[in-house]
């Protein structure tokens, strides 16, 4: 198992925790969602990090531009999950053929 599935899984874990929890419905379109309003979250958080809000950039503003980069990570990692996409030979066939040809 890779190490992208593996830590897919024990997010998922977690993941089940909440939605019982929240009484939460995750099928349908929910993980694409969820990552959406993620990714907005982190743009909010990027946004007064680099100076670009009223929010004044500081440690604070540093961690949780942190935790929303693990929170679009983990629904991008649930999301790959449930539609069966092995994000690790995605990224292979995507990214890292380049470093073997070195063209883009």
């Amino acid at each position: 198992m890779s190490d992208l599935m593996e830590l897919a899984d024990r997010i998922g874990a977690v993941s089940d925790i909440y939605a019982e929890r929240f009484d939460i419905d995750r099928s349908g379109d929910w993980h694409v969602l969820k990552l959406q309003e993620e990714v907005g979250e982190l743009t909010q958080a990027y946004l007064t990090v680099s100076g670009r809000t009223r929010r004044p950039a500081d440690t604070v503003a540093r961690e949780a531009l942190a935790r929303e980069m693990a929170d679009v990570l983990g629904m991008l990692l649930l999301l790959a999950r449930d539609e069966g996409v092995d994000l690790d030979q995605a990224v292979r066939e995507k990214w890292l053929r380049y470093l073997e040809t070195q063209t883009v």
